[in-house]
């Protein structure tokens, strides 16, 4: 009986220790098996495009800048008319307009004068070809003025002004009392006018900024010979014009002439009495 339960507490020892064994060799296993996962992967050095990705994530965005561009240009032309027919076909290619025009006339010197409007992506392109057809250019200024600081300000407070009338606006809602309406309602008239007052002054700065003014002026001189029936009209009318002033300035002077005449008057009988008299003495 003693030897039985020895071979049975061996036999026990044996199962304890194999599954011990097994046991401890998972353990192993699984340890491996975590030191065998690949860590997460590092971030990624800088100078490399998903780091720029995050970087640009992470930063403002850049202002646009709003630009006003503005020029004037004076030049010589061979021929007037074609050179307006060239602005028109190119304000037409570029989808510009004419906003002022004048036209000086003269023999010699005649001259034209045009303020046009031009977006202002073409405003170069436009210049380029107007001036193709110049013999000579006398004058161009060209002036950018950059606004973009006012359009950041006018908008930030314009955003405020409108989230301040909002409030306003939920308080009237609120509001029982006629004295106290009355005062929010006015308070929402002075917001409402400096909104507008705003908005129109954005407005204005867009038109600026999409649309560049250019004054074009242009003339044609002409170089003739002598010209004598020309100069001869001239002459005569001149003259006829001096003649006609002559004639107003005298017809201006009418008191004087008729002083003169009564004075001439007096004097002729006078003078005729005078030898009246002598003739009867004699």
């Amino acid at each position: 009986m003693r030897s039985k339960i020895i071979i049975l507490l061996f036999f026990a020892a044996v199962f304890t220790s194999s599954c011990g064994g097994a046991r401890k060799t998972e353990d192993m296993e699984a340890g491996m098996a975590m030191n065998m996962t690949p860590p997460p992967p590092p971030p990624p050095p800088p100078g490399t495009e998903e780091a720029g990705a995050l970087a640009n994530d992470a930063l403002p965005k850049p202002i646009e800048q709003k630009l006003i561009k503005n020029g004037e240009v004076s030049f010589k032309v061979k021929s007037l008319q074609d050179t307006k027919q060239n602005v028109q076909k190119t304000l037409a290619l570029f989808n510009g307009y004419i906003a002022k025009e004048n036209n000086y006339g003269g023999n010699e010197n005649p001259s034209e004068s045009l303020i046009v409007r031009i977006p202002s992506k073409n405003f170069d392109k436009f210049l380029e070809q107007v001036l193709i057809g110049a013999e000579e250019i006398d004058s161009k200024n060209i002036n950018i003025d950059d606004v973009t600081e006012q359009f950041v300000d006018i908008e930030a407070r314009l955003k405020n002004k409108k989230q301040l009338e909002a409030k306003y606006q939920e308080i009237l809602a609120k509001a029982d009392k006629i004295e106290d309406i009355l005062k929010i309602e006015k308070e929402i008239s002075i917001i409402r006018e400096d909104v507008e007052a705003s908005e129109g002054r954005l407005k204005y700065l867009n038109n600026q900024v999409a649309y560049s003014t250019i004054s074009l002026s242009y003339y044609e001189k002409r170089t003739s010979g002598f010209n004598f029936g020309g100069k001869l009209g001239n002459a005569l009318s001149n003259g006829s014009y001096g003649f006609l002033s002559f004639l107003i300035i005298m017809v201006n002077l009418w008191p004087l002439w008729l002083i003169g005449a009564i004075t001439w008057y007096l004097i002729v009988r006078a003078i005729r009495k005078n030898r009246k008299k002598k003739a009867q003495g004699v």
